[in-house]
């Protein structure tokens, strides 16, 4: 065995380690064997809002923020299907925009009280709803990822969301995307959960470490319902974020 194919074939191993390597192979493999199989291998964090601001004056003087509505010419610029963003605002998700100078440099959309995944068949419902939501697709435009992209639209989502009594978001990070969970480890972020879900065709099966923990759907009418609490596992509350530092 070559050691160029060795590598290839523990580098999810290395990677993820070894329970969730094992997840990332059997998933290519089911994706390789039809597109209607696969799995989702989801964490479920919070987070806080509020608290240090996430960036230093001088980084925020040329950034401002605002929600975008439904025919804002923004829409057309987010990459996901059309099908999809309708669906956001027919469940009455917001979106969260930032802007430098008046250039969108990302977004984020969030839910109250609960939203229905657009992945897989499963609602996660917020048992905190008064002072939380569910955000998802944040998303940094491209030419602005090796800049402050990703914590201006933190920043902005903790500007416009404290003033409504917000004070934690739920999200759901796929495991196996390294770069997003190293971007949230500056944000004082906990896991509260975890959850596979195993797509076959038409049927869904979840594995969860959370309320119901098994279930099961069999069509596109029937979801499974998670409860989210910034207390699932340990009792104890988010830390605040951390802010970044001002270059000496």
């Amino acid at each position: 065995m070559s050691a160029e194919l060795l590598r290839r074939l523990t580098g999810p191993f290395r990677e993820f380690g070894w329970a969730a390597g094992a997840l990332y192979v059997l998933d290519r493999a089911l994706r390789a064997v039809s597109p209607s199989l696969g799995l989702h291998v989801y964490e479920f964090m919070v987070q806080p809002i509020g608290g240090k601001p996430l960036l230093p004056p001088n980084l925020v003087k040329n950034l401002s923020f605002r929600e975008i509505v439904r025919g804002d010419e923004e829409i057309s610029l987010m990459p996901a299907r059309e099908d999809i963003k309708a669906l956001r605002f027919q469940q009455g998700a917001h979106c969260i925009g930032a802007y430098r100078k008046g250039q969108l440099i990302g977004y984020l959309w969030y839910c109250t009280s609960r939203y229905d995944e657009d992945e897989v068949r499963v609602t996660y419902e917020l048992v905190d709803g008064n002072a939380s939501i569910f955000d998802f697709d944040l998303y940094v435009m491209p030419q602005h990822r090796l800049g402050i992209g990703f914590l201006g639209v933190w920043y902005g989502a903790n500007e416009m969301l404290m003033p409504q009594g917000i004070r934690y978001t739920f999200s759901r990070l796929t495991r196996f995307n390294v770069a997003s969970r190293r971007a949230h480890a500056h944000l004082g972020w906990k896991r509260v959960g975890r959850g596979v879900f195993l797509r076959a065709w038409r049927a869904e099966f979840m594995l969860a470490t959370m309320a119901p923990f098994v279930g099961a759907t069999f069509g596109p009418r029937q979801r499974i319902t998670l409860k989210l609490r910034p207390d699932a596992l340990t009792g104890s509350k988010p830390q605040p974020a951390r802010p970044l530092e001002t270059p000496r």
